[in-house]
């Protein structure tokens, strides 16, 4: 009886030893970048008036900044709006997706094509991306700069095109799925994606692209949260380009950026960007905790705008004017804003949810409702914001009922699947050359 137990005991211990041996073999450590100087382009982003009204009883909450490189872009979007001669300067605010990006690749690739001059979109001052946006804002600060020639946007956007179309799912993440995680730590990992994003900005080690990024007459920004704060911060991409020592290095820093604000709790592998003091910050995705990158942009507008308004608004007050007629005032002040929503606005319906459970289809829920309403909620809210300029909207929608016979309209739990993203590239395709045009408008805040 003793040898017996001594046996089982041995077996339990060796089978003990091989779980650790295969936990510390296969799981993924994070993915780390050394960029020097990189938290000095970096900011803690304003919450926003809203919500420092509902964190007014916290005694560290976060103190309003007026003077960040993000309000000086903006302010200067407003005025050079409102400056006589010059085109507008507009806003364009990149949502999150991950494969969904595909979307937008196709619908300003398209743009581009049936402008005559590869101009997209013309008047983009200031870009702000979340994940998969902020990888999209890399190649938009070359494709819509109209400083740049028709040549060198037609590249950044076959860029672009090419980083939203691998030929297998392998080529941007190793995925091992959400049965995966106890033993890797994540139902992906990354490395792949630094080497394509890289890729993708430097092919074949070509430096035009690091360049014009650095020279763009549009300022862009990256947004992410800081795991170990809970703080939403955003990097500037430009400043990250012209304090590199070399284009190489650039590029790191931007993958950096953009995997940062990429990278998903439990989905990616863990993200770690350290600075010259040598500290290694874990930094998570910006879209996760709610895309307050948006409100953040629709305050700084706000704000400028009605600083803009206050002698003429105040004049055409005193003089009787209607509510209506002050908010066309404030529309023809404020630069318009264009939304791309990576992605639908409603989740597809599943009956399955209501006939099976389990703990890997449950999580894959709770992170389909988790990012969809966060996005949807942001987008709405901008409205708050910003409650009578012009917000255009584009989204995904439709994805699976449009008229196509490219690729496929529908995935599983494939990150990127390339037949899938060839459907979305195509939708936007569709949405760029329909009779009504991709965009429609968000309804002023008293129409609401």
């Amino acid at each position: 009886m003793d040898n017996f137990l001594w046996g089982v005991a041995a077996g339990v211990l060796g089978v003990a030893a091989l779980a650790f041996f295969a936990f510390t073999m296969f799981r993924r450590g994070p993915l780390t970048f050394q960029i020097d100087g990189f938290y000095t382009h970096v900011a803690d982003g304003d919450v926003g008036p809203l919500i420092r009204d509902v964190q007014a009883d916290v005694p560290d909450a976060a103190v309003c900044r007026l003077d960040d490189r993000m309000s000086c872009s903006i302010r200067d979007a407003v005025q050079c709006h409102n400056e006589a001669g010059r085109p507008d300067c507009d806003v364009l605010l990149l949502s999150g997706g991950g494969q969904w990006g595909a979307f937008g690749a196709g619908l300003f690739d398209t743009l581009s094509r049936n402008s005559g001059n590869e101009l997209a979109l013309g008047g983009v001052g200031v870009i702000t991306g979340i994940s998969t946006g902020s990888l999209q804002a890399l190649m938009l600060m070359v494709a819509l700069d109209p400083k740049q020639t028709p040549d060198m946007r037609r590249f950044a956007l076959e860029r672009l095109v090419w980083g939203y179309a691998p030929e297998r799912e392998s080529d941007v993440v190793r995925r091992t799925g959400l049965i995966g995680v106890p033993l890797f730590g994540s139902a992906a990992g990354t490395r792949r994606l630094r080497q394509r994003i890289i890729e993708a900005l430097m092919p074949g080690g070509d430096e035009r692209l690091i360049e014009a990024i650095g020279q763009s007459s549009i300022e862009a920004f990256a947004g992410f949260v800081e795991a170990e704060r809970g703080v939403f911060r955003y990097a500037d991409i430009k400043e990250l380009v012209n304090a590199a020592p070399t284009a190489a290095a650039a590029a790191e820093a931007l993958a950096a950026a953009t995997m940062a604000s990429s990278a998903m709790p439990v989905f990616h592998q863990q993200l770690r960007v350290a600075g010259s003091d040598g500290e290694a910050l874990a930094l998570y995705d910006g879209g996760v905790r709610r895309s307050v990158f948006f409100d953040r942009a629709m305050a700084a507008v706000d704000r400028e705008v009605r600083e803009q308004m206050k002698g003429h608004a105040l004049a055409k007050i005193a003089g009787g004017a209607t509510q209506a007629a002050i908010a066309q005032d404030y529309e023809d002040t404020a630069p318009t804003v264009y939304v791309v929503r990576n992605g639908p606005t409603v989740r597809k319906r599943d009956a399955a949810f209501n006939t099976s459970s389990g703990p890997l289809k449950n999580g894959q829920r709770g992170y389909d409702l988790l990012v969809n309403e966060s996005e949807i909620g942001a987008i709405a809210g901008l409205r708050l914001n910003n409650p009578y300029g012009r917000i255009m909207l584009t989204s995904a929608d439709r994805y699976d009922t449009f008229p196509s016979d490219v690729g496929e309209n529908f995935k599983d739990d494939e990150m990127f699947k390339p037949a899938f993203m060839a459907r979305l590239r195509d939708l936007g395709r569709h949405k760029a050359e329909r009779p009504e045009g991709p965009w429609w408008p968000l309804s002023r805040i008293e129409q609401v």
